[in-house]
């Protein structure tokens, strides 16, 4: 019993209801899917079918510019089909291979870039002012002078 509440709470029951609104939820959720992707396919069909009757239309002897001036829209400018977009470039591109059901999806081949080539930095020499001082060279100064050097003043 909860002595705050005065109530005592069934673990079981809790997640019993838990999973009753859960369930529920997802059921909703499925739903949505299921009649969205029928919408599509109901879209794509529709879609298909305004194809044909704007190609019957203008074998009748419509132009172009008379449909669209009575109000009706060129099929180019209707979204495209599901499926259709990525048809056309597949068949422009290389001819699809047959797919079977055993075999895996393959991930499209996309061209990559090569590194740009390696170019050697130039190289840059000291000028020609003679070799490089070397320890020998720099201990030669004459024995008899002071490490404190001053300027001449006039």
């Amino acid at each position: 019993m909860n002595p705050t509440f005065g109530t005592t709470v069934d673990p079981e029951k809790a997640a019993e209801r838990a999973h009753v609104l859960l369930e529920s939820e997802i059921t909703a959720r499925l739903d949505a899917v299921r009649d969205l992707a029928k919408r599509l396919n109901d879209l794509d069909t529709a879609i298909s079918d305004y194809l044909g009757a704007w190609q019957t239309a203008q074998r009748a002897g419509w132009t172009e510019s008379t449909l669209s001036d009575i109000g009706l829209r060129a099929p180019e400018s209707l979204p495209a089909p599901s499926g259709r977009r990525s048809a056309d470039a597949t068949e422009t591109a290389a001819p699809a291979a047959p797919a079977t059901p055993s075999s895996p999806a393959l991930a499209p081949v996309v061209a990559l870039t090569p590194p740009p080539a390696h170019v050697p930095s130039p190289v840059v020499s000291a000028p020609a002012f003679g070799g490089a001082p070397t320890l020998g060279s720099v201990s030669s100064l004459p024995t008899g002078s002071s490490s404190v050097v001053t300027t001449p003043t006039h």
